[in-house]
């Protein structure tokens, strides 16, 4: 069989030819960005591609980084666009299908004020003060700078199909080189499929061709391509990214590396209130336990329907059971064994009634600390968007998510603990990778330390 690029690469890893870590990159981080072991590999492996594969041979780069949810792909592309800019590149374009982690983004790469800005406040590379710029199009686009234009996949086709005056048209591709940055890039693959939906048969005509026209317009443009959930099981897929996978680090590799929660998956045969009710007792025990060693954390529990209607329908019924809840309810889903019987022993050596625990499940889980969105309007409201990007703060009050899928990309999380799928397993390939997209969301590890000699960003 065939290898992979980055197979290739690790053969020179073997010998200690891989490029190595420039300080342009990781002295131009915000303070709080430590590369991880991974995130610094991964940037050798694509820098010695460049040099041993790419600029050597004069190749068009395109790449795409296969990394598990949560393992900082953003991360990945504000070190690639600082050391990109060394090679003269001034000209960034991120787009992604979704406008809700389109101004994610934007937040991470140009607003100092936001925790999860990845720049350093004074980005200095080569004796030169380096400012980022937004832009609509490139223009005007500043040549000391870098110039960035976030836009969404389907905007980014319309603009190129039909040229407005002050959006971007395939000139902006052409006469300069340009770095196009695709996250979440297998919705990037309609064309490539063997087998293709409806909905795909139209991208065909929009999407790839676009992004794919874009890209060819000038031979120093570069396309980098960042996704969790390449479908390489489907043949003519495997056969584009064979030369293109840069670096593979799947949610396996992440799981081993204790960089994430030790996730379990647990199955009962048991109606919908029943699965989130034991969900709302183990969040509970874990609030309790990070009490016990005076950490303040705020599990959060995720209600996931396959259809709107469903999760509507649920809301409803979620809120009038839990204000008839009573102790015997909780008692009858106890097996006498696993973390929720642990669960129950703890609260009732504090109240053997339970009734302690009724009050404070209906107060932790009441309906004014629940989001729903199910749909996009609602979750493209900066309300929402506010509060489901900050759900780690102590100010923010939500412990409660009904959602179907418009949380299944982009939504960065780290104290969401429990997942509860309201429907049945699908047997459908796209089902299954929504499943794989949805464990990542409880994947990201919530960092906290109870002796001083742990290590914060480690399990």
């Amino acid at each position: 069989m065939s290898q992979y690029l980055f197979n290739k690469i690790e053969t020179l890893e073997d010998i200690g030819a891989l490029t190595p870590l420039p300080t342009h990159i990781t002295d131009n981080l915000a303070d709080h960005v430590i590369l991880r072991e991974y995130q610094k590999r991964g940037l050798e492996y694509f820098l010695t591609y460049l040099d041993q594969y790419a600029l050597r041979k004069n190749k068009q780069v395109h790449t795409l980084f296969h990394m598990a949810t949560g393992s900082g792909k953003t991360v990945m592309m504000a070190s690639l666009i600082l050391h990109l800019y060394t090679l003269g590149y001034r000209r960034f374009i991120f787009f992604v299908n979704q406008t809700t982690i389109l101004e994610k983004t934007k937040a991470n790469f140009l607003d100092p004020t936001s925790n999860k800005h990845l720049f350093s406040d004074s980005i200095t590379i080569d004796g030169e003060s380096v400012s980022i710029n937004q832009v609509s199009n490139f223009a005007r686009a500043n040549s000391d700078a870098i110039n960035i234009c976030f836009v969404s996949t389907s905007k980014l086709h319309l603009d190129l199909m039909y040229p407005t005056e002050n959006g971007l048209s395939i000139d902006d591709f052409g006469d300069e080189k340009v770095v196009l940055l695709s996250d979440e890039a297998h919705h990037v693959n309609a064309l490539t499929k063997k087998k293709r939906s409806k909905n795909e048969e139209l991208a065909i005509k929009s999407w790839e061709y676009s992004v794919t026209r874009a890209f060819r317009e000038n031979s120093d443009n570069m396309l980098l391509e960042f996704t969790a959930t390449a479908n390489l099981n489907d043949p003519n897929i495997r056969a584009k990214y064979l030369d293109k996978i840069v670096f593979d680090y799947p949610l396996a590799k992440f799981r081993e590396s204790g960089f994430t929660k030790d996730f379990q998956n647990f199955q009962a045969d048991l109606p919908t209130w029943e699965r989130s009710l034991i969900a709302l007792v183990l969040s509970e025990y874990r609030r309790a336990l990070a009490t016990q060693i005076r950490q303040n954390i705020k599990p959060v529990v995720l209600l996931k329907s396959s259809l709107v209607s469903d999760s509507e329908d649920f809301y409803v019924e979620f809120f009038r059971k839990l204000a008839d809840l009573t102790p015997d309810q909780i008692l009858r889903l106890d097996s006498g064994e696993g973390v929720y019987h642990e669960a129950i022993k703890h609260f009732r050596s504090r109240d053997a009634s339970l009734q302690q625990l009724v009050a404070a499940l209906q107060l932790a889980f009441s309906e004014d600390k629940a989001l729903i969105v199910n749909n996009k309007n609602q979750a493209e409201k900066i309300e929402n968007q506010l509060a489901l990007n900050s759900l780690e703060d102590a100010s923010n009050p939500y412990r409660l998510i009904f959602a179907v899928d418009m949380l299944n990309e982009g939504w960065d999380v780290l104290n969401l603990f429990d997942i509860v799928r309201l429907y049945e397993t699908r047997k459908s390939k796209n089902y299954t990778v929504k499943e794989a997209q949805l464990i990542g969301r409880a994947a990201r590890y919530c960092p906290f330390v109870e002796d001083e000699d742990q290590e914060r960003s480690v399990r």
